[in-house]
């Protein structure tokens, strides 16, 4: 019987289908022989147990439920294929009927790859490209950053000879002990010919990164513009997935500060899922921008080469090539990923 396809909300799908009984009962010996692996009987070696014993020992629906696993994982397959479906995750499925010498009636409830309507998107992105994106460092903003190096230097020397200093910001030593700026102590920050240099070029590094947060905010303003004005009925699973992105993340970086993620929760007194009920507004937006930028990439076809995505591999590779759990295949996917994305907002900061 050809399934049923029923669309339900947040872009799942229910399959209602059918096997029939010659068909289930086919999968008999194949579920008694698993079940044969997994139980144990004296006298017998593992995988081993007659059938005979093995339904005795399970029961006649433990053999039923089990030929309904190894049917239903031969069938799922081949129906989102010829029906066209585009599964993502694991799939949740129900049994709806099943006995001996009837046929298998059983139900899947998957997510499917949303579908989306951007609107029109061209027209948001033009109008945020109209507006220019300028930056200006005083010499307030040098003149603080200078201090501040001052005050790591005094910190630094300071328990050098042994003077305890536990301030966090060094703000509360006194100017008359910090050491003075000058020709000889840039030099000792890096390749800088004197203080005219050393204050040009840290000019230039604080406006590139003010330049790069400005332009991080317009990347996510056009973003949320074109969320705003599509239609993308979002999966549970994409949400969860950017929720465990986040999570793992932000484990990492408490680790970099000597803390483990139970130690942090304890300390806030909050648990894991507290934080991702919080966050999870933030993971809905990260999912569908993915999906946005998934789209136009499709769209325009924009894809990284192979010679890009193998470069940049290679340097992730060697940079964690003393462990032995990274993955090639998905440090590759990542890459790829992280690359299209790219040339996706590169495509959409160009648009005038």
């Amino acid at each position: 019987m050809k399934p049923e396809i029923k669309t339900l909300d947040k872009s799942r799908v229910e399959i209602s289908a059918s096997i029939s009984a010659e068909k289930f009962e086919s999968y008999r010996s194949g579920a008694t022989a698993t079940l044969s692996r997994r139980i144990k009987i004296d006298g017998f070696r593992d995988g081993k147990v007659p059938a005979t014993l093995v339904e005795k020992q399970v029961g006649e629906m433990g053999v039923l439920e089990q030929m309904a696993e190894l049917a239903i994982a031969d069938a799922y397959p081949n129906i989102i294929v010829e029906e066209k479906i585009h599964a993502i995750g694991r799939p949740e499925i129900h049994i709806k009927k099943i006995a001996k010498g009837n046929e298998l009636e059983f139900s899947v409830i998957t997510a499917v790859l949303p579908q989306i309507e951007l609107g029109d998107y061209k027209k948001i992105v033009k109008d945020a490209n109209k507006e220019t994106v300028s930056v200006e460092v005083t010499d307030d903003e040098i003149d603080g950053s200078i201090k501040e190096l001052r005050q790591m230097r005094a910190h630094h020397l300071m328990h050098e000879h042994g003077h305890e200093h536990h301030d966090h910001n060094h703000a509360n030593i006194p100017d008359e002990q910090l050491p003075a700026f000058d020709d000889e102590f840039v030099k000792t920050l890096g390749a800088f010919e004197n203080v005219e240099d050393f204050k040009t070029k840290m000019r230039e590094n604080i406006k590139n990164e003010k330049m790069r947060q400005e332009n991080e905010k317009k990347r996510i303003a056009m973003i949320d513009g074109i969320i705003e004005q599509s239609k993308i009925d979002l999966p549970d699973i994409l949400v969860d997935a950017e929720l465990e992105k986040m999570m793992s993340q932000f484990a990492y970086d408490i680790s970099m500060s000597g803390m483990t993620m139970e130690d942090y929760l304890k300390r806030i007194e909050k648990t894991e899922e507290q934080i991702k009920s919080e966050w999870r507004v933030n993971a809905e937006k990260r999912a569908k921008m993915q999906l946005i930028l998934d789209k136009v990439a499709t769209d325009e076809k924009l894809e990284p080469s192979s010679e890009e995505v193998q470069a940049e591999t290679q340097k992730i590779l060697e940079m964690y090539k003393d462990q032995a759990d990274v993955s090639e295949e998905r440090v590759r996917a990542y890459v790829t990923q992280i690359l299209t994305n790219a040339k996706a907002f590169e495509y959409l900061e160009n648009l005038k």
